[in-house]
C-alpha cells in the first residue's frame, strides 16, 4: 500500500499494514464471527472489499530475539502478524483435518517471500501469473472444445480458427515453478505450467492419452512442466540452463505480439506442434487442429502471445468455480430422484449455492440510471462482455438444467423429503434466484 503514496517505503518491524488479495482486490479482516469449534476464544478472519475501520490493519513484529521493532524486515524473516482490532494473532489451526486461519491468542509464525516488486515492472512483457492467450499465426488459437463435448473430447487440446479468441475457453495461466519470484519476468527456458482457466486443469503429457488437459491432483512436476524457447536450436537450450534460479525480476525478454515462442515440454524435449489436416474435415466448419507433442514438430510452431483483459480473466474463474458448484448440485439431486428416492437424505451444498447466486445477480446487475453517460456506457460494454463469456461457456444450459431438476419438485416438504430437512426451506429461494440470474 505504501507504494501507492508516491514513494516506496521500507517495511519496519511495528508498523501497521493492510494485507490485500491480489486476485480479488479485497483486504484480510478480524471478523467478529466465531466458527472454530476447538478454539472458542478466536475470531473468523475473512476478506473484505473496503478497509474502513481497524478490522483490517494488522502490525507487524519480529519472531527472533535477533531482531527488535523499528528494524527492516527481511526476505526470509519469520514474523507474527497482530490483528489492531482483537489484539489476537493471525494463526493457522487445524480442526477435524480443516485447515483453516482465525484470529487467536496462539501464535502462528508466517514468513515473507517476494513474488514480483512494482517498481521493475516494464509493461508490455511476460510475467509469472500473467493469463494470456497463445496464437499460432494470426487467426489460431490453443483452445479446448465447447463444454458440450464428453469430457475425453473435453480435454483434448486445439488450434481453433474464428471466435475461439475472444472466448474464456481459450485463457491460460502462466505459472513458474517456484513462489519466491513468482510474479517476475519469464525468462527464453523458464520451467512454468500452464493452467487453462475455465477447468483448473493443466496442460500435460500423459502416456497413454499424450497432450491433454489433467485434473489438478494428478500434475506433477514431470507431466507439466514447459518452456518457452526462442527456437529449436540446442545451442539455445544450452543457454538457457545457465538462467534457472535468478533472484528479483530478472530481464524482461518475452514480449506480447512480438516475440515467437516454441514451447517444449522439459522433461521429454518434445515440442507442443499440430496434426496436419487431411483435406475431408478442413472442408467442415471452422478450422480445427489437434495440438500434440512431436520430436520435430514443423517450422511454423512459434506462438505469439496476448495477454487478456483481468475482467476476462475474472469472468473465466467465476465461470469454473459455478460450473463445479452447480454440477455438484445437480448431481446431489439426481442421485436422490428417480429410482433411489428410499436412499438416505443427501447433503447438498445449499449454503454455498445460495450465496453465490447472489454473488452472480450482483456481478450481472444493469447500471443506475441516475449513472454519467459515459461511465454507464463503459458499464453496459462490461455487462455485454460477462453475459458473452458465460453464454459461451455453457452457463445458461448449466442454470436451466438447474432450474429444470428443481421444478420436478412442487413444494418444500417434497424437496426436504429428498434432501435434508434445512434444506428443504431454501427450494424456493433457490428456484426464485435462479430465474432471477436468468
Amino acid at each position: 500500500q505504501a507504494a501507492q503514496g508516491g514513494g516506496h517505503r521500507t517495511l519496519l518491524y511495528g508498523h501497521a499494514i493492510l494485507l490485500r488479495h491480489s486476485f480479488s482486490g479485497m483486504y484480510l479482516t478480524c471478523l467478529t464471527t466465531s466458527r472454530s469449534q476447538t478454539d472458542k476464544l478466536a475470531f473468523d478472519v475473512g476478506l473484505r472489499e473496503h478497509a474502513t475501520g481497524e478490522a483490517c490493519w494488522w502490525t507487524i513484529h519480529p519472531a527472533s530475539k535477533q531482531r527488535s521493532e523499528g528494524e527492516k524486515v527481511r526476505i526470509g524473516d519469520d514474523l507474527i502478524l497482530v490483528s489492531v482490532s482483537s489484539e489476537r494473532y493471525l494463526h493457522l489451526s487445524i480442526s477435524n483435518g480443516n485447515i483453516q486461519v482465525d484470529a487467536s491468542f496462539m501464535q502462528t509464525l508466517w514468513n515473507v517471500h517476494p513474488t514480483c516488486s512494482g517498481s521493475s515492472i516494464e509493461e508490455g512483457y511476460l510475467l509469472g501469473g500473467h493469463v494470456v492467450r497463445l496464437f499460432h499465426g494470426h487467426d489460431e488459437c490453443l483452445t479446448v472444445l465447447s463444454t458440450d463435448q464428453n469430457d475425453s473430447q473435453h480435454r483434448r487440446i486445439f488450434y481453433e480458427a474464428g471466435g475461439a479468441g475472444t472466448r474464456a475457453r481459450s485463457l491460460w495461466r502462466v505459472e513458474p515453478l517456484r513462489i519466491s519470484w513468482s510474479g517476475s519476468n519469464i525468462r527464453w527456458g523458464q520451467a512454468f505450467r500452464l493452467r487453462h482457466l475455465t477447468t483448473g486443469h493443466y496442460l500435460a503429457l500423459t502416456e497413454d492419452q499424450g497432450l491433454i488437459l489433467q485434473d489438478r491432483g494428478k500434475s506433477d512436476t514431470k507431466s507439466t512442466a514447459f518452456s518457452f524457447r526462442a527456437s529449436k536450436e540446442i545451442k539455445e537450450k544450452l543457454d538457457s540452463s545457465h538462467k534457472r534460479d535468478i533472484e528479483g525480476m530478472g530481464v524482461p525478454e518475452i514480449k506480447y505480439g512480438d516475440s515467437v515462442c516454441f514451447v517444449q515440454h522439459i522433461a521429454s524435449g518434445l515440442w507442443v506442434t499440430y496434426k496436419a489436416q487431411d483435406s475431408k474435415t478442413s472442408r467442415l466448419g471452422p478450422l480445427k487442429r489437434k495440438v500434440i507433442l512431436h520430436q520435430e514438430g514443423h517450422m511454423d510452431d512459434g506462438l505469439t502471445l496476448q495477454r487478456c483483459q483481468r475482467e476476462e480473466s475474472q469472468a473465466a474463474r467465476i465461470i469454473r468455480n459455478t460450473t463445479a458448484l452447480f454440477s455438484q448440485f445437480v448431481s446431489g439431486i439426481n442421485v436422490f430422484s428417480g429410482n433411489n428416492r428410499t436412499a438416505a437424505p443427501v447433503t447438498l451444498p445449499i449454503e454455498e449455492v445460495l450465496q453465490t447466486l447472489q454473488d452472480l445477480i450482483a456481478y450481472f446487475q444493469p447500471p443506475e440510471e441516475e449513472m454519467r453517460h459515459e461511465d454507464k456506457q463503459n458499464k453496459l460494454r462490461s455487462l455485454k462482455n460477462r453475459q458473452n463469456l458465460f453464454k459461451e461457456e455453457g452457463m445458461l444450459a448449466l442454470v436451466l438444467n438447474c432450474i429444470d431438476r428443481l421444478n420436478i419438485y412442487n413444494s418444500v416438504a417434497h424437496f426436504a423429503g429428498i434432501a435434508r430437512e434445512e434444506s428443504g426451506t431454501a427450494w424456493k429461494e433457490i428456484l426464485n434466484l435462479l430465474y432471477k440470474l436468468l
